[in-house]
């Protein structure tokens, strides 16, 4: 896994993949406002930081630029994370460090991983494509033709092999007088059925 050994190169990787998403989604960025992203009252930041603190206060609006960040942040991750792994490597080492500390861009971090973007309306939704399993439509035609044909091909499958000694053991596990029997197969049954069953309903939510 890649490693940071400062503050100062976690800092430099993370502001720099922001001003570079900002550029790419033609979100402006000022100077100061990149710079700002260093800000920290204890641990290491830019030596100017005291006069990009004070134009920061004067002349941009706080909430708006942490929603903006945010947004920034949350495109980087849906787009790289799952994509890119070295990205996420680095990504990931990078916010790791920099918790050792107290930094201004651990907010704007944590400001993007609690947000939950709109799923519908004028602005994109932020969240990665959902990844289905290869062959997940295959999977689930393959369940549910053996759900239902299952159970037929075994009874042919069994008849060819033992003939009337397999009816006459149906016969004693479906008639009136051994309902202990029925049950047993019934519960053997619902084991094997019930794993497939749940997998099966899980591809079908995920299509909606």
């Amino acid at each position: 896994m890649h490693q940071f050994a400062t503050d100062r190169e976690a800092l430099d990787f993370l502001a720099g993949r922001i001003a570079a998403e900002a550029k790419q989604e033609d979100v402006p960025l000022s100077d100061v406002e990149r710079k700002i992203l260093y800000f920290s009252e204890t641990s290491w930041t830019l030596p100017e930081m005291a006069s990009v603190s004070a134009s920061f206060d004067q002349n941009c609006d706080q909430d708006e630029y942490e929603r903006k960040i945010a947004r920034l942040i949350a495109r980087i991750t849906a787009e790289h994370h799952g994509h890119n792994e070295e990205e996420e490597e680095k990504w990931d080492a990078a916010v790791v460090k920099l918790s050792e500390g107290d930094h201004y861009i651990q907010v704007l971090l944590d400001a993007a991983s609690k947000a939950d973007p709109p799923k519908s309306g004028f602005l994109p939704t932020l969240d990665p494509p959902a990844v289905r399993p290869p062959y997940d439509r295959l999977k689930l035609w393959l369940t549910a033709f053996g759900i239902v044909v299952g159970p037929v091909v075994l009874t042919a499958l069994l008849n060819r092999l033992f003939g009337p000694r397999f009816w006459s053991v149906a016969d004693w596990v479906f008639g009136d007088r051994n309902r202990l029997g029925l049950i047993v197969l019934f519960v053997l049954f619902a084991w094997w059925l019930g794993p497939r069953l749940k997998g099966a309903l899980g591809i079908l939510r995920n299509r909606r």
